[in-house]
């Protein structure tokens, strides 16, 4: 018995002294056969967000890395690799690498293993995360107290990073489990599903709340919330973090650091109630805009005069607002028109059927706490001016409440489409093209009823006088009159002498309305007058 157990011992110290020997042979693991990574910034808990807004030239790239066997140590502390999905814009880069273990395990002490790391990405806002959008594939070496990683240089601007774990020697926990303060144990379960954030009211306030399904697990769990704001498709700014036992975590839209008009998501990591040193692989909830859309979000309307509906809807929910006695419940918003492309006296290219309208709070649902709706028509220009560009905009007015005084929301892009129109021209001595195309010649003098429609009260007439050739008898145009209900537009050049006469426009309204709707446009230094009467 006692030489059995004698044997044992001698055959278990035998095996000891050969793994460690062969780590020792490895000339890798010598302080000449490798080199190591220093850099802080390459640490899972390093926010990478502040270096892309203030400093993109030190965002880490490994894309020059020369190929080699690398350790890692984070502020003179040992480090690794870390073997879960890392979230983007941490390791003092865009796409951390990271060293995935599926499907295998890290080397016992003196062996290598083939393995392969992950970049992650996440191509548009509010796409699916993908954790291993990149493999590289990598040799990783036990020395025994530490492991190496032979490193290629990464396709684009990514960085390994690193995590610090304790210097305990191998890691040889089994699948499943994970090393804590140098024990293994039951790797932390992460949440089944991703959160989702809801908005609700709590009094007169606006609160966001991100809710989770716990997952099952035989010890008690806390959860790691971190709340974060979308700066673009890609980049992420950190809000708050809260540790909590509670299936949701609840925020306030205080209108500085949770604004309207911003894109808020929230991720949520496990751990062990009684300590947090090992947690899980974050899941992270879709991101919820917070504010006024439009539906639909951006139109695309011709010239015929069909009207079409546009909702504005609140994604959060509005408070009441005003004194005790006068409460209000509804949000005001002022509708106008933007055209980006119009100049001063030209008509607008759409006409809104109100300037004004009331959102009425409601249950939130399907995304929407309340909306009002107006209609849109694009307005008929009788112009061939091609396609056009509209933005209409919505803002909150003066009396509403505190959060959206200081929002503006994002304005509705309207195309409006041109749609051909027919034009009659007289031209010279003068030269007449009907709308239908037809063409003849008009030499005599004497006005003239160019147009007349059949169903509005809308004609145009044209002077003609003698041009005062010495051989030829010639009529020109000396005068144009057209006529849209009371509004009358005339521009004569038939008093006095040709080629002497200085042209003279006149505008009259023949009803009550003072002034006149007409609208004249001048360009070519005076050589041509674009007249615009209204039809509505």
């Amino acid at each position: 018995m006692d030489c059995c157990a004698f044997g044992c011992l001698r055959i278990a110290l035998l095996w000891l002294v050969q793994s460690g020997a062969l780590a020792q042979h490895a000339p890798e693991c010598y302080p000449g056969g490798h080199r190591t990574l220093r850099n802080p910034h390459r640490s899972v808990d390093f926010d990478s967000t502040e270096i892309q807004n203030t400093a993109i030239q030190d965002l880490i790239c490994d894309h020059s890395l020369p190929p080699g066997w690398y350790r890692f140590r984070i502020n003179n502390k040992p480090a690794e690799m870390p073997t879960t999905c890392v979230e983007m814009n941490r390791c003092g880069t865009q796409a951390p690498v990271w060293l995935s273990l599926k499907d295998s395990s890290l080397p016992r002490p003196g062996e290598t293993r083939q393995l392969s790391a992950c970049a992650t990405w996440q191509f548009f806002q509010g796409s699916t995360k993908d954790c291993c959008l990149f493999r590289i594939p990598i040799t990783v070496r036990n020395c025994g107290e530490f492991l190496l990683y032979h490193l290629q240089p990464t396709q684009g601007c990514m960085g390994y990073c690193a995590k610090v774990t304790p210097d305990v020697g191998a890691r040889l926990c089994p699948a499943g489990e994970v090393e804590v303060n140098g024990r293994c144990k039951a790797a932390v379960p992460s949440l089944l599903s991703r959160p989702l954030i809801t908005p609700e009211l709590i009094g007169h306030s606006v609160h966001l709340r991100c809710s989770f399904v716990p997952p099952p697990w035989n010890q008690p769990l806390g959860f790691q919330v971190v709340w974060a704001r979308h700066i673009s498709h890609s980049m992420k700014a950190e809000l708050r973090q809260e540790s909590t036992l509670k299936p949701f975590s609840v925020v306030e839209m205080d209108g500085v650091h949770f604004r309207l008009g911003e894109t808020f998501s929230c991720s949520v990591s496990t751990f062990r109630a009684n300590s947090s040193h090992s947690r899980s692989p974050p899941k992270e909830s879709e991101g919820f805009y917070a504010g006024l859309k439009f539906s639909p979000d951006s139109l695309h309307v011709a010239e015929n005069g069909k009207e079409h509906e546009v909702s504005v809807h609140s994604t959060v929910p509005v408070p009441c607002y005003g004194p005790v006695y006068s409460h209000q419940c509804g949000l005001h918003l002022a509708l106008s028109v933007h055209d980006p492309d119009r100049l001063g006296h030209e008509a607008p290219n759409v006409a809104l059927s109100t300037c004004q309208v009331e959102l009425q709070p409601d249950a939130c649902s399907g995304g929407s706490c309340g909306r009002a709706t107006f209609l849109l028509t694009a307005v008929i220009d009788f112009t061939r001016d091609g396609n056009r560009p509209s933005l209409i905009g919505v803002l909150p007015g003066p009396s509403a409440p505190r959060l959206w005084r200081s929002y503006v929301p994002t304005s509705l892009r309207v195309t409006v489409q041109d749609v051909p129109t027919s034009i009659c021209y007289s031209l010279t001595d003068p030269h007449v093209i009907t709308l239908d195309g037809r063409r003849y010649e008009n030499h005599q003098t004497g006005t003239f009823v160019l147009y007349r429609s059949i169903v509005r009260e809308f004609e145009v007439h044209s002077r003609q006088w003698d041009c005062g050739s010495r051989h030829y008898t010639v009529a020109c145009n000396c005068g144009v009159a057209a006529r849209e209900g009371n509004d009358i537009a005339v521009f004569d050049m038939c008093n006095g002498r040709p080629q002497e006469t200085r042209p003279q426009l006149t505008l009259k309204n023949l009803g009550d309305e003072e002034g006149s709707r007409v609208r004249v446009l001048e360009s070519h230094q005076g050589k041509k007058v674009t007249v615009g009467i209204p039809t509505f």
